[in-house]
This record gives C-alpha cells, sequence and structure tokens, in this order.
C-alpha cells in the first residue's frame, strides 16, 4: 500500500520533469502559437503545487536536480517548444521559453501528456506510463546528467521491484 506522502512524492518527480516555475518566467512569445503560450503558462500554474511540496520530497527524487538546468522539449502539432528549467535549493525558480543552455538533461514529451499530467488526479501514474509507451524520454546531457538520471531510473526501478 503506497502512503499518501510516496504519493505526493511521486506525483511530483513527474512534475520534476515535466513541468516549469513559479519564479522568473523568460517568454518570448513572437515565434509561438497560442497553443504554446497557453501551455507554458498553464505549466507556470502547475509548478506552485511543486514548488510548494518540494521540500517534503525524498532526496532521490529532488537531489539529482538539486541545482540543475533541464530541457523540456514539448512535441505538439506547432512543432517542438523547448522549454529550459532552472532548479536552486530543490525548487523550479526560472524557466525559459527558449531553452537552457547547457541543460543536465532532456526531457521530450508529448504536449498531449503533459496536459494529461497537469490534470490528472495521478500524475506520476501518468508519467509512468507515458516512460513506458515512449511518448515521454528522458537523456543525459553530460557524463554527470547520465550519472543522476541513473540514480532516478534506480528509484524508479526498485518501485517497479516493490510495486509501488
Amino acid at each position: 500500500m503506497v502512503t499518501r506522502a510516496c504519493r505526493v512524492a511521486l506525483a511530483l518527480l513527474a512534475a520534476l520533469t515535466l513541468v516549469t516555475t513559479a519564479g522568473g518566467l523568460v517568454v518570448d512569445n513572437a515565434d509561438m502559437s497560442p497553443a504554446e503560450v497557453k501551455l507554458l503558462f498553464a505549466m507556470r500554474e502547475y509548478t506552485l503545487t511543486y514548488n510548494e511540496y518540494a521540500p517534503r520530497l525524498p532526496g532521490w527524487v529532488t537531489g539529482p536536480f538539486e541545482a540543475e538546468k533541464v530541457n523540456l522539449h514539448v512535441v505538439s502539432p506547432d512543432g517542438v517548444m523547448v522549454i529550459g528549467i532552472t532548479f536552486h535549493d530543490r525548487k523550479i525558480v526560472q524557466f525559459d521559453a527558449k531553452g537552457c543552455p547547457d541543460p543536465l538533461v532532456t526531457v521530450t514529451a508529448d504536449s498531449a501528456v503533459v496536459e494529461e499530467v497537469m490534470h490528472s488526479n495521478q500524475p506520476f501514474d501518468v508519467f509512468r506510463e507515458a516512460m513506458r509507451n515512449g511518448t515521454v524520454t528522458i537523456e543525459g546531457e553530460t557524463l554527470l546528467g547520465t550519472l543522476r538520471l541513473g540514480m532516478v531510473w534506480f528509484g524508479l526501478w526498485v518501485m517497479d521491484l516493490l510495486r509501488l
């Protein structure tokens, strides 16, 4: 049986890899479609929830990305929107609609998956299923990124092993 705290932690792992910030917002929407702008701001609002719970998350969820940059590639019929996410003290502090230089990892997700995660009562389950069916991929961009991502994958493997 999964405890409420564990469910919150798992849901926020999905948020960690899929959403952006309540802090600084850097947007030049001249090249963005109205749907992309809407999604960007919806993700910003969703991140408020993540940042509220981030201090309570286990280290294996937030630790590898405690003070790093991650790029999220959101694939939609309009093209690929790249969102740079900057973490500080395990919280998301800024995102940029043009991406981050030298990200630790890159997450690629279908826009429908991003929307589904944001609106789900079980966002982690939705995110995990998307990883299983290939609509979400995560790649380390550096050796350090690959190693840190390996820590997260190991935690997920343990969860699968324990059937959590």
